[in-house]
């Protein structure tokens, strides 16, 4: 693969939770879960993401006997064990992460996509749109009720913490969605796929963050963004996300929790 990408903080200073890694036949992006600074954890997500997403490259792109699946589930026990005592993994705010990992192995691609950061597949006749809406389709009413008031109302604060509240009960559990955190069994529940690498003409890799400038903002769709990609670079997308957010800084026209959010943009030719 011919792999280029941008990454952006939400904020300059602050850290950047992202993580995108790649190589010439495998590529990763997580995107990490904000949770609070008393998460039970000594390290916080900036670590997890990194050390996650380098194992996650490192089994992927090293088994290709392994399902992605399977190597996704060996990555978090390998990142669960570099955790010191005194980490409170069992907590549902602990560090979590959304993934996508794309490889290819012989005549193949495949897939994974395991939360809301999306993966677009572009071929001949079609562009195919995979993202784990299940995070959504959650906090839908509570989301609702949080955007009817003014940002940084009372009000808003309070249906925020409600949605917050309504999510982190929902992580990791039967009848919820699913994140990568502590637990390996959260890889089975990833959705997984293949195809043949003849048909495959590009691919796109976007975290949440990025790809609000279609889902959220409405400004674009995801052909015209696969366009935007191929003729100008990630980094043109990224720009095009912040100058959105600048133009509704208080989320009047758009609600949304976070004003600016880490954004990251993956376009790779195979």
């Amino acid at each position: 693969m011919r792999v280029e990408f941008a990454t952006e903080p939400g904020h300059p200073g602050k850290p950047n939770e992202d993580f995108v890694v790649a190589g010439p036949t495998t590529l990763v992006l997580l995107d990490g879960v904000t949770s609070s600074s008393d998460n039970g954890c000594k390290h916080g997500v900036p670590w997890f993401v990194e050390r996650l997403g380098t194992a996650l490259f490192t089994h992927s792109g090293g088994r290709p006997d392994r399902s992605l699946a399977e190597c996704l589930h060996d990555a978090i026990e390998d990142t669960s064990a570099l955790h010191v005592d005194g980490c409170d993994l069992a907590r549902p705010d602990a560090p979590a992460a959304t993934a996508v990992v794309a490889r290819v192995v012989e005549d193949r691609l495949e897939y994974l996509v395991l939360s809301d950061s999306t993966l677009l597949i572009e071929r001949d006749e079609d562009l195919t749109v995979i993202t784990d809406d299940r995070l959504d389709v959650i906090g839908v009413a509570a989301r609702r009720r949080r955007d009817a008031h003014a940002t940084g109302t009372p009000e808003y604060l309070t249906a925020h913490q409600e949605y917050a509240d309504t999510l982190r009960a929902a992580r990791n559990v039967a009848g919820g969605y699913w994140v990568a955190a502590a637990d390996p069994e959260a890889a089975g529940e990833a959705l997984t796929g293949g195809l043949d690498l003849g048909e495959v003409r590009a691919l796109a890799v976007l975290s949440d963050g990025a790809s609000r400038l279609v889902d959220r903002f409405g400004l674009s769709d995801w052909d015209r963004l696969m366009t935007t990609l191929r003729h100008f670079g990630p980094a043109e997308v990224l720009a095009r996300v912040r100058a959105a957010e600048a133009s509704d800084a208080d989320g009047t026209r758009w609600p949304r929790g976070k004003p600016c959010d880490d954004a990251t943009a993956v376009w790779a030719l195979v």
